[in-house]
């Protein structure tokens, strides 16, 4: 069985399409995605249909995916810089994603857990306990075994980190596939595809190229908020919560 892994799109549909493109070549049996479709991006909403059109096995809800349960809290104020990219782009969210839409993410499941031929898998956006926890690559192996549930489990499959990954530790693989709208130092999309034959695992980190002067263009033709921030972190592949303060 071939899964294709997908996550964090964040309404970048222009990335989303290169990595559909390259999904076709791949011929996966079943795509699951793990969350954060929409926010910081200009397409929520094309992102959202993109991703019920796969098909997928399971869609799993992300923290940006969340916000629709509960965002903003009444009272409540930003209180720094990330705080407030964040209130501008659940606004833009909002105008342009369909309140079914809205529905739809806030209702997705936290989790799925299930078994891939003969190999019990875990899936989750962040861990099982937290929908922004952090566990990157090079986390210590404690902090590895924090993103399962059931000591019988073979693999975990998460996203949220922006860091592809695949690496083993006490009997167990983690797969993080990385992020197709948000990067990790590659401005490149990422999604990860996991062959099983029966308990044996293999794993594709695969990179793809997409047209960033394209989602700049549509950024602007639909007045998004903080485009410099969008185009710094899209451009260098590093967050700007810091880096760009000065040009909001």
């Amino acid at each position: 069985m071939r899964l294709a892994v997908l996550s964090d799109t964040h309404g970048n549909a222009t990335a989303f399409e290169a990595v559909i493109h390259d999904l076709h070549s791949q011929s996966p049996d079943a795509v699951v995605f793990l969350g954060d479709i929409v926010m910081r991006g200009p397409q929520p909403s094309e992102c959202i249909h993109m991703v019920r059109s796969l098909k997928p096995l399971a869609v799993i809800r992300g923290n940006y995916d969340d916000m629709f349960t509960k965002f903003p809290e009444p009272g409540w104020v930003p209180s720094n810089y990330k705080q407030e990219l964040v209130l501008r782009a659940y606004e833009y969210d909002c105008e342009r994603t369909a309140k079914e839409d809205q529905i739809w993410l806030s209702n997705l499941p936290v989790e799925l857990s299930c078994e891939f031929e003969e190999v019990p898998t875990e899936m989750y956006h962040a861990g099982p306990n937290s929908l922004v926890n952090v566990v990157y690559p090079w986390a210590p192996l404690d902090e590895l075994d924090s993103l399962n549930k059931y000591e019988h489990t073979k693999l975990v499959l998460y996203g949220h980190v922006h860091h592809a990954f695949a690496r083993q530790g006490r009997g167990r693989l983690h797969v993080n596939c990385g992020s197709i709208g948000l990067f990790d130092g590659d401005n490149r999309a990422s999604y990860a595809i996991v062959d099983f034959n029966k308990s044996d695992i293999a794993v594709q980190l695969r990179r793809v190229t997409y047209d960033l002067e394209s989602a700049l263009e549509i950024a602007r033709e639909r007045n998004m908020p903080d485009i410099a921030a969008f185009e710094y972190a899209h451009r260098t592949a590093r967050y700007p919560y810091n880096a760009l303060k000065q040009l909001t």
